[in-house]
Order: C-alpha cells, then sequence, then structure tokens
C-alpha cells in the first residue's frame, strides 16, 4: 500500500526541548521513521516525566530499548545560547537531517509587562531568539545540518494566544522575534543553505506544572471550554504536524501552522452587535 507522506532513510534527527512535546515525539519517531540516530538535547540533566525528575541519559535509554527497531539514541546536555556548545554539539552529531526545537523559558508568567525588568526581557529574548538564531547558524556554518535538512521551530502557546496575556510578556515578545526570523528568512536558508524551515504555533497543553498551579490550570480550563474541537492541544497533535513538516512532500517553507483546534480563529457574530 503506498503512503501520501516519505521521508529520507537511514536518517539522523535532534529534538533539542525534551519537555511535554519533545518527549512524545522522541518516543514515536525511530518507530515513524527509517533513523541511524536520534539526539535528545536539553539544558537540564534532568527532565520532568510526567510527575516525576529522571536522568535525561535514562529518558535516552527508554527511549531506545522500547523501540521496535535498533535506533542509537543520545542524551546531551548543552546550552543552546552558547555558541561553542552548540558548535560542539553539531562537530558530535553532524548530519542532522530532521531537528525539532522546542526549547524556550518563560519568566515571570501572568505578570503585567510594565513590571518586567530589562534582565526579564533581554534573558527571554536570550534563550527563545538568541537560541534558536545560534542553533540555526551553528547547524548551517558547521555542517551541522545535512543538505536538505528539515527544521521545525516550536513557537508554543505565545504565538496563538499571546494577545490574550496567558503567558509572560517577555515570552511573547522573544517569540515574536522568532515568529519574524521564520517568515522573513525562511527562502534564504532554503536557498542558502538548503534547509527547509518552518514552524509550529501550538494553544496551551495542559503539562505537570500547570496542573499544580490552581491559576494556570484554571486558564488552561477555560481554553478547553471555548475549544472548537473539544479538549486542549496534546504533545501527539505537534508531532503529527512536525511530521508534515518533516515530509518530502511538504511544500512549505517559511509558514508557521497554528495547532489549536480552531480556538484562535475567528468567531463572526450573527444578529445584531450588542450596544452599550
Amino acid at each position: 500500500m503506498s503512503v501520501p507522506l516519505t521521508y529520507q532513510p537511514e536518517a539522523n534527527a535532534m529534538i533539542i526541548g525534551v519537555g511535554l512535546m519533545g518527549q512524545h515525539l522522541a518516543t514515536h519517531v525511530a518507530d515513524w521513521l527509517n533513523l541511524k540516530k536520534l539526539v535528545l538535547v536539553d539544558y537540564s540533566a534532568e527532565i520532568g516525566v510526567g510527575q516525576e525528575r529522571m536522568p535525561l541519559a535514562q529518558f535516552a535509554e527508554n527511549v531506545a530499548a522500547n523501540s521496535k527497531q535498533q535506533v542509537e539514541v543520545v542524551a546531551e546536555t548543552v546550552n543552546i545560547t552558547s555558541e561553542e556548545e552548540v558548535q560542539a554539539l553539531f562537530g558530535r552529531h553532524p548530519g542532522i537531517h530532521y531537528l525539532q526545537h522546542t526549547a524556550g523559558i518563560s519568566p515571570k508568567p501572568l505578570t503585567p509587562p510594565e513590571e518586567l525588568t530589562k534582565e526579564d526581557i533581554l534573558g527571554a529574548c536570550e534563550v527563545n531568539l538568541w537560541g534558536a538564531h545560534n542553533v540555526i547558524k551553528q547547524g548551517v556554518t558547521c555542517g551541522g545540518l545535512a543538505s536538505g535538512a528539515r527544521g521545525v521551530i516550536i513557537l508554543s502557546t505565545s504565538a496563538t494566544v499571546g494577545s490574550e496575556g496567558r503567558a509572560s510578556a517577555a515570552y511573547e515578545e522573544s517569540k515574536g522575534g522568532l515568529l519574524n526570523l521564520l517568515e522573513l528568512q525562511g527562502r534564504h536558508f532554503v536557498e542558502a543553505h538548503g534547509l527547509i524551515l518552518n514552524g509550529l504555533a501550538p494553544s496551551p497543553l495542559r503539562g505537570p506544572m500547570a496542573a499544580q498551579n490552581p491559576t494556570s490550570a484554571g486558564r488552561l480550563q477555560a481554553v478547553e471550554d471555548s475549544m472548537p474541537m473539544g479538549g486542549l492541544t496534546e504533545p501527539k497533535h505537534i508531532s503529527a504536524a512536525t511530521m508534515f513538516f518533516w515530509a518530502e512532500e511538504c511544500w512549505c517553507v517559511g509558514e508557521v501552522l497554528t495547532t489549536d483546534g480552531g480556538y484562535t480563529k475567528h468567531r463572526p457574530i450573527y444578529g445584531p452587535l450588542p450596544t452599550g
């Protein structure tokens, strides 16, 4: 039986940011693709898996053990804002064909923008904007990304619901810069370096941390209650969209796909407008 999407054989994949979204893709991608190597990259050597903390290396071992294929799964602890560390990362793992970048920080969530400091704003921009830029830069200049590589940058919650102030204003502003990076430089990267970049902008996911915070849990419930397709965005939706952007048949460059179950789409008003 023929399938609508095809991928490169014997490929190398890298996931940067092994949180909810990265973990789901990591758990399944070794069986979805014909991979030789899967590189899992995070800032911390210990990650949250469900309600527990787990060494990143142990998570990588579990992924390899549970895969139906014999795939090399490598754990790497890297500061993505460091040019030297990212250069060294690609030096150890050259020829990456598929990249998913989910790394980001959200300082002082639910804080009015006028109360944020210069350090709050610049700190978010350093990780969320420069960190992604640095990964792309080192990947194309150091030979870390194979010719024709396909990358997916996750803009995360702020790109779709940031106007409602659900995240940190510093986070939203830095992710706005990342949105422009994808849309304005996408053609340059494919023409100059053979790197096909696209992005995903999901609405909020319900993770362990949000469930423990009454305010965040309440806001997530409000989103879920008004979701046209029902429920909340889940990691599986992000993985499916990533696989679409990674496919050879995907004819997109510099696009950002809103993955939110219709939550942010315009709601038409029927009948007369309400009056004051």
